[in-house]
């Protein structure tokens, strides 16, 4: 899956193409790995590539992941669901002079380099922003920290100083 690349070719002008996958353990180990998580259990969507004008496409659909990172504080594993939406533009740059025509203010679009589209590639990109970034055990208390070791004589300290004369 991750390296699925379709070809812009293959996508037809008249009729989107639309792709189911389901990511097998060796893929799902990999990107567990790639991305420093404990274990990600199953990834499934399907997406659909519809041409737009000129040389570019369009990658819609829907991807679902079940993942378990470490919480941030304990190291206790920690199992989520993730529900990826795709939604994503690519278009034909061959050469670094095309990728400077995309104006960067217009709609985020990614270069396909060599016609092809890279599915999985995106796929697994999308997956590591869902994923949260600072995973967290629900059953922690709050913590609270309790620190007066700061330079009082630096920034802070002098505006601490201020907000006790007020």
């Amino acid at each position: 899956m991750i390296d699925l690349m379709i070809a812009f070719d293959k996508i037809d002008e008249n009729k989107p193409l639309t792709l189911s996958f389901d990511a097998d353990q060796k893929i799902c180990q990999t990107l567990a790995e790639r991305f420093g998580w404990l274990h990600i259990y199953h990834i499934k969507g399907e997406v659909t590539l519809s041409r737009l004008a000129g040389q570019a496409c369009y990658m819609k659909g829907k991807a679902i992941a079940d993942i378990t990172q470490a919480c941030v504080v304990t190291e206790a594993p920690v199992r989520q669901q993730l529900d990826i939406r795709i939604n994503e533009r690519f278009a034909i740059m061959d050469t670094p002079k095309e990728e400077e025509l995309i104006d960067p203010m217009s709609v985020q679009t990614e270069p396909m380099f060599n016609r092809m589209v890279p599915v999985g590639e995106t796929i697994a990109q999308l997956l590591a922003l869902e994923a949260p970034e600072w995973p967290r055990a629900n059953d922690l208390a709050p913590v609270e920290v309790k620190d007066d070791s700061f330079d009082r004589s630096g920034p802070f300290g002098k505006l601490a100083e201020l907000k006790k004369t007020r």
